[in-house]
């Protein structure tokens, strides 16, 4: 691998690298989002770019180790980061409202090494300063963290969780940035190697998120708070010349502990279970383009068929229609120059979501990006991404009086990011959102610029 440039993601310092030999600009989301609930169906997927830090969504390309942790990296870092933007719809409303997000940062980790791995702790303090807004208020954010990465024999893996409060700046809310939630995640990936061309690997992650107060500080809705219990376990088989093939299987179990279901005996949190069985393949072809792509056979169904659901202290009737279908996950990354990097990534899934009025979303999406190295220093990119979500077992709430139907969502952004010196990082982006929603009451369009810098000491190895 060789290291291309640093840019910059949600005020902390990523390191973009150009692989010739696979993908090209693969990032590890360092600062995943303090409401990022959303279980990709396609657990082994590759990460890639998020591009511009304007919202706090999860990677398109799921996380290849335990959620919301960087990793191991040996040593004492510590970084601090300005992120600063102005929108012309800052709370992405049917009315527009501007105004400028600031949110200084300070963050830090440590590893120590321990015979073939080792254990790590980090953290990061933020504020989201809100100015001409009357909409979002400002809120510390935070987050705390640790784990152990090991390597024994043929098996690697980590383990270890995290904890996260702020903002939800999730494109998905109806009240983008109208509300803080806290998560709680602890988890446990590992992969081990049987011979030269097999492999097993599994997975077993808690995830908890609550909802604890309005960004103006009205009153607070238990509607979003999810438990889940998440598993997967695959085999793998393949060689350079052949290709890698997986079978993999995964099931998520989550409870809505602010929804309750009236039954003969009594009240009942209600919940929600998916499963997935995955067929996947993915192959290097030369020394420009990587290829990864997979079916899936998708089982997500309500714990009850209750059409009776009490929300926020309300009695509603709500449709409890599950699904069963297929879906798939492409992902292709090609180098047509030593300077260029083209990555695109399509799928279907579905996402139990705690920012959204309904139980669950079937997600379609696409998205395409390029980016290009500027000599030694600096790079460009743009990318588009679109979305179309179909919502399931929707209701209303303290925080949408409508029920949601379907979004159709795009994004389009460029960013030149690079860096000044060996420590400082810098990155300019321009992006423009747009939503159309039924109802049309969650319409918005925002065009935004934002400028972040982040200044990195320490070195991780």
């Amino acid at each position: 691998m060789k290291r291309l440039t640093n840019v910059i993601d949600d005020g902390q310092a990523v390191t973009v690298r150009r692989i010739t030999l696979t993908a090209s600009a693969l990032l590890v989301a360092v600062a995943a989002s303090v409401a990022s609930p959303a279980h990709a169906q396609n657990p082994y997927a590759q990460t890639a770019s998020p591009g511009p830090a304007d919202n706090d969504d999860a990677p398109l390309r799921a996380p290849t180790a335990v959620p919301g942790l960087v990793g191991y990296s040996r040593g004492l870092s510590l970084g601090a980061s300005l992120a600063t933007r102005y929108e012309d719809n800052l709370g992405r409303q049917p009315i527009a409202d501007d105004g400028f997000r600031i949110r200084p940062q300070v963050s830090g980790s440590y590893g120590l090494g321990l015979g073939r791995g080792g254990v790590f702790v980090q953290g990061n303090y933020a504020r989201d300063f809100i100015y001409g807004n009357a909409r979002i208020a400002p809120a510390d954010r935070l987050m705390l963290g640790g784990g152990v990465d090991f390597q024994l024999s043929r098996c690697t893996g980590e383990a270890g969780g995290s904890w996260r409060r702020g903002l939800s700046f999730v494109t998905d809310a109806a009240l983008f940035g109208g509300f803080n939630q806290e998560s709680a995640t602890a988890g446990f990936a590992a992969q081990c190697r049987l011979g030269g061309a097999f492999s097993v690997n599994g997975s077993a992650l808690r995830s908890d998120i609550k909802t604890v107060r309005t960004s103006r500080g009205g009153g607070v809705s238990a509607a979003f708070d999810m438990e889940s219990w998440s598993y997967s376990a695959g085999i793998g088989f393949g060689n350079p010349a052949l290709g890698q093939f997986s079978l993999s299987g995964s099931m998520s179990d989550s409870t809505m502990p602010g929804r309750l279901i009236p039954t003969p005996t009594g009240l009942v949190e209600d919940g929600l279970s998916q499963r997935n069985l995955r067929f996947g393949y993915s192959r290097r072809l030369g020394t420009r383009i990587n290829v990864s792509a997979g079916v899936s056979y998708l089982d997500t169904q309500p714990s009850s068929d209750s059409s009776l659901v009490i929300i926020d202290g309300v009695l509603q009737i709500v449709d409890r229609p599950g699904f069963t279908g297929a879906g798939y996950d492409v992902a292709l990354d090609f180098n047509p120059t030593p300077r260029m990097g083209i990555s695109l990534t399509a799928g279907r899934n579905t996402v139990a979501n705690g920012v959204i009025g309904a139980q669950f979303t079937i997600a379609n999406f696409w998205a395409a990006q390029v980016d290009y190295r500027l000599g030694s220093r600096y790079t460009i990119s743009t990318g588009i991404s679109m979305r179309d979500n179909q919502y399931r077992g929707a209701f209303t709430s303290a925080f949408e009086p409508a029920r949601r139907i379907s979004d159709d969502f795009t994004r389009v952004f460029a960013q030149f990011g690079g860096r000044l010196g060996q420590r400082l990082r810098f990155a300019f982006d321009v992006t423009h959102s747009r939503r159309r929603s039924n109802p049309s009451s969650l319409n918005f369009n925002s065009t935004g610029a934002g400028l972040t810098l982040g200044l990195q000491f320490g070195k991780g190895r």
